[in-house]
């Protein structure tokens, strides 16, 4: 998986829950041949005895015949990597956005900004309290 910046998974999987447009979709080995749009929310990459946990905020997942997924992120991190504080500030700047934007291009642009923070957010809660 990668995001515009680097990749942050590579290698095999038995399988992946990845957060889409249409809601999450878990895929397996032999699923159909897809390509889908993500939607920002938590992408589990399933290993072996070992879960991968990251965070996504749109983009787009290939999935091949030949089994090769590929994640083509707009904003990616490892869901342990989150910063809270940032992602508080993040959302209430987009909450500002929101109530000053002049055309719908800038409410569009606003409200990506408001999931993205929102599932970050609600990503790092459910994390801590996984590990509590």
């Amino acid at each position: 998986m990668r995001s515009a910046e680097h990749e942050l998974f590579a290698g095999e999987a038995t399988s992946a829950s990845i957060p889409t447009e249409s809601g999450e979709i878990t895929l397996l080995p032999h699923h159909a041949s897809l390509v889908t749009n993500l939607h920002a929310g938590e992408l589990v990459v399933h290993t072996n005895g070992k879960d991968e946990q990251l965070f996504v905020g749109g983009g787009v997942l290939e999935f091949t015949p030949n089994n090769e997924c590929r994640v083509l992120a707009d904003v990616a991190e490892r869901v342990d990597e989150i910063d809270e504080k940032a992602a508080e500030d993040a959302r209430k700047r987009a909450e500002e956005s929101i109530a000053t934007a002049k055309s719908e291009p800038e409410i569009a642009a606003a409200k990506a900004a408001l999931w993205q923070a929102i599932a970050r957010l609600r990503i790092a809660e459910k994390t801590r309290r996984i590990r509590r």
